[in-house]
């Protein structure tokens, strides 16, 4: 069992094992099933995400009809060349706003660790694995890492908007999503840490203000801004740099920020974008 992304550190550096091996255990452990069931539950969620962007939609809209077809629109203007973020930035962001809208218009619910960032994961995901060129078990083990990253986050902080603010939610995610594609490059335990710290740091205070009191606007593309965080942050870990704050310090630190903010901008949309002009006639 852990507590801390320094305990999964520890525990795997005395097993000799990696970074998900302790994840999985511990999973196994807690459900009182075996490691190969484990796995599998795991390998099927991971086939959600990919069943959830295959069948994306472009025609369907949320009953609100703030979201629906942005994603579509991102992917042909990818299409034409021109987007200047290149091609796999610009597939993560594709697929981040395609898994969001999904969510938002009941197409299918994945909530990755929450519904409203359910597309930062499956967009660094299913990007990573095709571009990298890895199989489906690589990526069952990302998933591992980004869990086990995701379980100390809900421990000892939160990945609700309504607790924590959208750091919790988006940012919890970007963490998850950094420390898991660390993995699938060849990342160390301590560079899956430095991702999820590097991912965590850049969304610290962010508010959760969502308009209509729905997980839509501004969520779906916030899911963008996680995405591509994660790339980032994954990038620094890899290149050797170390975040000066322990990750385990950083989840402290999203912890005591989310507990100093109002409650208006605490997911109850009393606040922030939710209370614009704007977004007062959405109601």
């Amino acid at each position: 069992m852990y507590h801390l992304i320094s305990d999964i550190i520890r525990q795997s550096e005395e097993g000799d094992c990696r970074f998900w091996e302790v994840v999985l255990q511990a999973d196994a452990d807690e459900r009182g099933v075996t490691k190969e069931e484990s796995f599998e539950a795991m390998r099927k969620m991971y086939q959600a995400m990919k069943n959830a962007d295959d069948s994306y939609d472009p025609r369907i809209r949320s009953a609100s009809g703030m979201a629906g077809g942005a994603g579509q629109k991102l992917h042909d203007y990818n299409e034409t060349g021109a987007n200047i973020c290149g091609d796999l930035v610009g597939r993560v962001m594709e697929k981040a706003i395609k898994m969001g809208e999904s969510n938002a218009c009941m197409h299918r619910i994945v909530a990755a660790p929450t519904a409203g960032s359910c597309g930062v994961i499956p967009a660094v995901f299913l990007v990573a694995e095709e571009m990298l060129s890895l199989s489906e078990e690589n990526m069952v083990e990302a998933m591992f890492v980004s869990a086990g990253i995701g379980a100390v986050i809900a421990e000892n902080a939160s990945l609700a908007g309504a607790s924590g603010g959208c750091q919790a939610e988006i940012g919890s995610a970007s963490a998850m999503a950094a420390g898991g594609l660390a993995y699938l490059q060849g990342g160390d335990a301590g560079q899956i840490a430095d991702a999820a710290a590097f991912a965590l740091k850049n969304m610290l205070g962010l508010a959760c203000d969502p308009v209509g009191g729905l997980v839509e606007v501004p969520c779906i593309k916030r899911n963008v801004a996680g995405a591509v965080n994660a790339l980032t942050s994954a990038q620094l870990a890899m290149a050797g740099i170390k975040s000066a704050i322990p990750a385990d310090e950083v989840i402290d630190a999203m912890r005591r920020i989310g507990n100093e903010m109002p409650a208006s901008i605490r997911e109850t949309s009393l606040g922030g974008l939710a209370t614009s002009p704007t977004a007062q006639q959405c109601h």
